[in-house]
């Protein structure tokens, strides 16, 4: 009689799915908080800003120093004064976090496939080496979750984002 590879495919990727979907919270921000130019003026000197100008252009770098009415940033090795009416918006420019939800993600997603392709293998094998299919079934697990592992962590390494501090209506 053939016992039931199933239910460690099914335990396998109900983990997958509880480890890959992480609950994010979301701030929402109104255009009240967006149009505060007390944003800008708290930055610290040496922050990196990307600020948008209403002609269209882009300035990127980072802070001298802000006024109630200018920002000062030092843009290459030189020194760029932008009246804060010809601002459209600021962004700080901040790194990204650490590849630790990405790597985690990758793992439980890749150890799920993993896991359902040996089940699915194992399911259409009537060899009756049931033992070694559930070994196949483990290592491809194993080998799917390194894979994923590998792959989330080189997709969130590294990078910044660009988080909005200032924008005028």
């Amino acid at each position: 009689m053939r016992s039931k590879p199933q239910s460690f495919t099914v335990h396998v990727l109900v983990a997958a799915l509880v480890f890959s979907t992480l609950a994010f919270a979301v701030q929402g921000q109104t255009n009240d908080q967006m149009n505060n130019w007390s944003r800008v003026a708290a930055l610290a000197p040496g922050a990196k800003l990307s600020v948008k100008l209403k002609t269209g252009k882009t300035v990127n770098g980072t802070v001298n120093s802000v006024s109630d009415s200018a920002l000062s940033l030092s843009v290459k090795s030189s020194t760029r004064e932008i009246k804060r009416e010809d601002v459209a918006s600021v962004y700080e420019v901040v790194k990204k976090g650490s590849a630790t939800k990405a790597t985690l993600i990758g793992t439980g997603i890749g150890a799920g496939v993993g896991a359902a392709a040996g089940g699915i293998a194992d399911k259409n094998d009537d060899s009756g080496f049931e033992k070694i299919d559930h070994v196949a079934t483990a290592a491809l697990a194993v080998v799917g979750a390194g894979s994923g592992a590998l792959v989330g962590y080189l997709v969130g390494r590294g990078g910044s984002k660009k988080v909005l501090l200032y924008e005028t209506k």
